[in-house]
């Protein structure tokens, strides 16, 4: 799919949506786009989309999603039991570890929506927040490693 069909796709899933704290989803959104290099900007505008519920896979597929792209998306997707610190870091851990075209587009986007969620903190309703700082240092370690292996390789 190319980024300007998921530009569409996700402005129009995420008009009016707002982050906890008030602010747009969508401004979270193109920062994380603007983060991120042009091969990986189709998943980026959609890594809120599964999460939000508002899309179904097969729609994204009709629209042009290729199955790597849809990986990467699933990967990025936070199942409802990662509300707390030890299931936030299994879900990092998936992200860190996982192999191919898929796992590297999702490293790529999960580590520019980490940025943004460090620079732009958001209210939680509950007391709970997700360490994002330890995240992106898990992330970061492994592309770093990724990067050594195929200077190696």
């Amino acid at each position: 799919m190319q980024p300007r069909q998921a530009r569409s796709i996700a402005e129009r899933l995420h008009l009016g949506d707002r982050d906890r704290d008030g602010a747009p989803m969508l401004a979270h959104i193109r920062r994380v786009v603007h983060s991120t290099p042009d091969e990986a900007r189709t998943v980026a505008w959609l890594h809120e989309a599964l999460e939000s519920g508002a899309v179904s896979e097969r729609t994204l597929l009709e629209a042009g999603l290729d199955d790597v792209e849809l990986n990467a998306l699933r990967l990025l997707s936070r199942p409802a039991w990662c509300r707390s610190d030890r299931g936030y870091m299994a879900h990092i851990e998936l992200i860190a570890c996982a192999a191919g075209r898929s796992g590297r587009l999702a490293r790529t986007v999960k580590i520019a929506d980490l940025r943004d969620r460090i620079a732009h903190p958001r209210a939680h309703q509950d007391d709970w927040c997700p360490p994002y700082a330890r995240g992106l240092r898990r992330l970061l370690g492994a592309v770093g490693a990724e990067s050594v292996i195929a200077a190696t390789g």
